[in-house]
């Protein structure tokens, strides 16, 4: 008699409604692996826009510098040719 309020206690879940539910907890750990692996690649992406821009940055330097060294070469070359 125990057994069967037992049975009364607890409700069957149909088996189309189990089948939704796995597919719910199966999309749900789908979600959250592609989350971190979009924070990972947002990471990523980030690490990689600061190597650029430190890139950049090297870049605007060095051709500032190759401007001053051809201006300093023309100043000689043109204090040679009056000697």
């Amino acid at each position: 008699m125990a057994e069967a309020k037992e049975r009364n206690l607890t409700p069957s879940i149909p088996s189309d409604m189990q089948a939704v539910l796995k597919r719910c907890e199966n999309l749900e750990k789908e979600v959250r692996s592609l989350k971190l692996n979009l924070s990972f690649m947002n990471r990523k992406d980030s690490e990689q826009t600061k190597q650029i821009e430190d890139l950049q940055k090297q870049n605007e330097e060095l051709t500032d510098e190759k401007e001053r060294l051809l201006e300093e070469i023309e100043r000689i070359l043109s204090n040679t040719g009056k000697m």
